[in-house]
C-alpha cells in the first residue's frame, strides 16, 4: 500500500516538473531532489521565524515546504503569458500552409523556425524529431503536450491530433478561428493591463517626487526659520 502511495507520488510530481517547465529549466531534477528542496525551505522558513516563539516557526515552516510549488506555478504562468504570440503564429502557419497543400509535419518545422520562446522551440523540435522518427503522430503530440500545463497548448494538440486522424487539416484550423481570436484577445487584455501598471507607477513615482521636493522645501523653509 505505501509503495503504490510513493510510486503514485513519484508519478505525479515528475508530471508536475516536466509540465511546469522545471525539467526543462533544471535538466537533472527529480521528484526526490525536489522534495528535498521543499525540506531545505522549510528549514530556512523555521529558523528565521522560530526566533519569534516555536509554535510560529512550525506554523510558518509548513508554509515554507510550499514555496517551491508556488515559485513553480508563478514561472510556469509567465511562461505561459509570454507563449500566446508564438501558439497564435502557429495557428496561422498551420492554417495558411494546410490551404497550400503543406503537410502538417513540414507546418511543425516552420512553426519551429518562427518561434522565439525557448521552452516552447525546444519542445517543437523534439515534437518534429519524435514524428521524424519511429514515433507516431499521436505518442509525439502527447510527449509534446506533456511537456507544459497551458491549455492553449492542450487544445492546439487536440487540433494536431485530429487534422492528422481525419485528414481534414483546413477545415479543422478553419474551425479554431474563435481559439485563435480569443487568444488574440487574451494577449491584448494582457498587455493593456501591463500598459495601466506601467502607468500606475508611473503616476505614482510622479506623485511621490512631488510630496518629496515638497517636504524637502518645507523641511527648507521651516530650517531658515529656526536660523533666525
Amino acid at each position: 500500500m505505501l509503495i503504490s502511495m510513493i510510486e503514485k507520488w513519484q508519478k505525479k510530481t515528475r508530471r508536475r516538473l516536466l509540465g511546469y517547465g522545471v525539467s526543462y529549466m533544471f535538466p537533472g531534477i527529480n521528484e526526490w531532489i525536489f522534495f528535498t528542496l521543499k525540506i531545505v525551505f522549510a528549514l530556512i522558513v523555521f529558523l528565521i521565524i522560530s526566533k519569534a516563539g516555536i509554535i510560529i516557526g512550525i506554523a510558518a515552516s509548513i508554509a515554507g515546504f510550499f514555496i517551491p510549488d508556488i515559485l513553480m506555478y508563478i514561472s510556469n504562468s509567465a511562461d505561459n503569458d509570454a507563449m500566446l504570440p508564438d501558439i497564435e503564429s502557429m495557428y496561422d502557419i498551420m492554417k495558411i500552409q494546410a490551404r497550400a497543400g503543406v503537410f502538417i509535419q513540414d507546418s511543425l518545422m516552420d512553426c519551429y523556425i518562427s518561434t522565439s520562446n525557448k521552452r516552447l522551440k525546444a519542445a517543437i523540435l523534439e515534437l518534429c524529431n519524435q514524428i521524424g522518427t519511429n514515433k507516431t503522430m499521436e505518442e509525439a503530440v502527447d510527449n509534446f503536450s506533456r511537456k507544459f500545463s497551458n491549455r492553449h497548448i492542450d487544445v492546439l494538440c487536440i487540433v494536431l491530433t485530429q487534422a492528422q486522424s481525419s485528414g481534414k487539416t483546413v477545415q479543422i484550423l478553419s474551425d479554431m478561428n474563435e481559439q485563435i481570436n480569443q487568444l488574440r484577445h487574451q494577449r491584448a487584455k494582457k498587455d493593456e493591463g501591463k500598459l495601466e501598471r506601467k502607468i500606475e507607477i508611473l503616476e505614482l513615482m510622479i506623485f511621490v517626487g512631488i510630496l518629496a521636493i515638497g517636504v524637502l522645501a518645507m523641511g527648507n523653509e521651516i530650517f531658515n526659520m529656526m536660523k533666525f
